[in-house]
């Protein structure tokens, strides 16, 4: 490398500047950072071999056309060309102020491209004249690479975060909030305030049985004192609209590379369709056991009334098996709505095609009406044994005979009734019954005694006849 002619310095001491361009080559390429040194004017004087290799090139120390810097080319770090001119060794030749850390990306001649760190320290003379200013630079484009994957890593972290359905959040060692995605506000019904609001965004927190649960003792608060993962645990989180959410918490503790705690991450999972689930299964637990004690002691009824009144054991237990499957069809009719009702037509039309199989003998009118399980299964009894009065005795007892089945639905006395009309026609002449048997009274029984309802039984020549009415309940 050529020498530089310096000017003579003040006598009576040598200026930093002299001081450093004097320095024997050998010992600037042994730095293990790139340096270079500007006069005055942006000249470039000296530089090491770690410089040149930054650089791609070696320009002529002191050449005019070589000012700033050697590089070909230079960059900010968005990618917008930085001149020469404008770069950080000008800014401190013109101002005499020092330059700290400034990252800037060096282009060499055959395209590559690095990323430095510029700390550059202005060179006076003894009054305090800027006579240059040395450069040193540190290669740091590993470190921007890793800066870049850790950044994109963080950021498809928070995206994936942001995308889950589930509230997540994260806080500090402390337990200051530090992230949280949407879910969480939703959950929350508010937007707590970051690196402010700690613990847990619940407007208000409770234990699973309702007991008042300060933040600072909810599970992550714990989990971050106690340094553990809290699992199996339950609490109940407040909005500030008064709106409540059962959830399970899953609050983790994160560390470093070291072990120490960074902070943790929590998950709140809504439990509030589980607990609905099991606030219904509780209900249809309960209910199902009325139902099948209700069912249970019918079926004791119809057995022991079946078997006081019955011929012959045959007889009986064909009447038995007879009701016992009307139960049946009435309990299938409303398995299919899960027991919460069922339509009349449904009722009807399933009571009735046990004893005809022939739907055009049977003529079905009236409006739909819904029916409560109890209504459902009375009224089925009822038309089973109409249906079988019938097929033994009157319309259904030959081929021309016909069922017609009428409903309505009547407001009066302040509730809602069911009035049902049952006519046969076509059959051989009807006669009266000399006493009443047990069909008539299970529907009186099922009827009357059931639902509060009436039933009257009527036998004309031309077929039998019934009218029931049932109460619906409360007229709306």
């Amino acid at each position: 490398m050529a020498d530089v002619a310096l000017a003579p310095g003040p006598a009576s001491a040598a200026s930093d500047f002299r001081a450093l361009a004097g320095l024997d080559q050998s010992a600037l390429d042994a730095l293990p950072a790139a340096v270079y040194i500007c006069a005055a004017d942006g000249r470039v004087v000296r530089y090491n071999r770690r410089a040149a290799e930054f650089w791609g090139r070696r320009p002529r120390p002191g050449d005019t056309d070589e000012r700033f810097c050697g590089a070909f080319r230079l960059y900010h770090l968005d990618g917008r060309s930085l001149p020469h001119d404008q770069c950080p060794m000008a800014a401190v030749l013109r101002t005499g102020e020092p330059a700290r850390d400034i990252e800037v990306v060096i282009e060499r001649p055959d395209g590559g491209r690095i990323t430095t760190l510029a700390n550059i320290e202005p060179l006076l003379d003894a009054e305090g004249k800027v006579e240059g200013a040395i450069n040193c630079l540190q290669d740091i484009t590993g470190r921007k690479a890793s800066e870049d994957r850790l950044r994109d890593s963080e950021s498809r972290w928070r995206e994936l975060l942001e995308a889950l359905p589930t509230a997540v959040y994260t806080t500090d060692a402390a337990g200051r909030i530090t992230f949280f995605n949407e879910a969480a506000v939703q959950f929350w019904g508010h937007r707590p305030t970051l690196g402010e609001s700690e613990w847990c965004g619940s407007w208000r927190l409770f234990t699973a049985d309702g007991a008042p649960l300060p933040h600072d003792q909810c599970p992550m608060a714990i989990a971050l004192k106690e340094d553990r993962s809290i699992r199996n645990v339950e609490a109940v989180a407040e909005r500030p609209d008064g709106a409540r959410i059962p959830f399970v918490p899953y609050p983790t503790p994160l560390h470093d590379a070291s072990g120490a705690l960074t902070g943790a991450v929590n998950m709140l999972v809504d439990i509030s369709s589980h607990k609905e689930a099991e606030g219904r299964q509780r209900l249809l637990i309960n209910e199902l056991n009325h139902r099948v004690k209700n069912s249970l002691a019918n079926v004791q009824a119809i057995v022991a009334q079946t078997l006081r009144r019955a011929d012959d054991l045959q007889s009986a237990r064909e009447a038995v098996d007879e009701r016992l499957i009307a139960i049946a069809r009435a309990h299938d009719v409303l398995t299919q709505e899960s027991w919460r009702g069922a339509g009349i037509r449904d009722v009807v039309r399933s009571s009735l095609m046990a004893h005809c199989a022939d739907i055009e003998r049977l003529d079905l009118d009236g409006p739909d009406v819904r029916l409560t399980p109890k209504a459902a299964l009375a009224l089925a009894m009822a038309l089973h044994e109409l249906g079988a009065n019938a097929l033994r005795y009157g319309a259904l007892a030959n081929d021309q005979g016909r069922v017609s089945v009428a409903w309505r639905r009547e407001i009066h006395d302040g509730g809602a009734h069911l009035r049902l009309e049952w006519r046969e026609s076509g059959g051989e002449p009807v006669t009266a019954p000399t006493h009443k048997g047990f069909g008539a009274r299970l529907i009186e029984w099922g009827l009357a005694g059931e639902l509060g309802g009436e039933a009257e039984l009527s036998f004309p020549p031309e077929g039998a006849r019934c009218r029931i009415d049932v109460p619906l309940g409360p007229a709306l």
